[in-house]
């Protein structure tokens, strides 16, 4: 069954409910543009008054690059961590692995540093290895944060001062520097 377009009122319409003016198009046509909306495009007329689906046009504002900035590093973070619950059991093993050191690795071994006990390593050895990860970790961390907020600060100066061809660069080579940064750390 054919569907009808019409470019004033930017709608589809069932045959026999098409204003004036109406276009004809397919079913497979109209599927195709309906598929094209769902992934955010927007169905306007082209010239010979026939829907198209085109990109809708985003305005490049400081808000919107430096929020990229901020997803890019949550997406950096939960690539070392995995989820938010990984990181809270890396924190405490961290912890673990702390207090099993300060006692000189004497004692009860925590049951956090004893999980990561095999036939080759014993506590101690854990331990230290738990600890060089979260060092790792930590500094990954820190890697992020300082990339994620300097170029932040920098987008808003180049913004500022009406640079937006270099803020949309320098947020897309953040992304890069932000995923580099953690290379080998954690899960990443």
């Amino acid at each position: 069954m054919p569907m009808y377009y019409c470019a004033s009122k930017g709608g589809f319409y069932l045959p026999g409910m098409q204003p004036h003016g109406s276009v004809e198009i397919s079913t497979a046509r109209h599927i195709e543009l309906r598929d094209k909306q769902a992934l955010g495009h927007q169905i306007v007329a082209g010239e010979d008054g026939y829907p198209i689906a085109v990109l809708p046009v985003v305005a490049i504002t400081t808000e919107r690059l430096c929020s990229m900035i901020d997803r890019a590093a949550d997406t950096t973070r939960r690539a070392v961590a995995g989820d938010p619950m990984r990181a809270v059991e890396y924190d405490r093993t961290r912890l673990q692995a702390e207090q099993f050191a300060a006692a000189g690795y004497q004692g009860e071994v925590p049951a956090m540093v004893a999980a990561w006990v095999t036939s080759e390593r014993d506590a101690q050895a854990a331990a230290e290895d738990i600890l060089r990860e979260a060092a790792q970790y930590e500094q990954a961390l820190v890697q992020v944060r300082t990339i994620r907020l300097q170029a932040k600060e920098q987008i808003r100066a180049l913004m500022a001062a009406g640079d937006v061809d270099q803020a949309k660069q320098l947020t897309e080579q953040t992304t890069g520097n932000l995923a580099a940064c953690v290379q080998g750390v954690g899960n990443a």
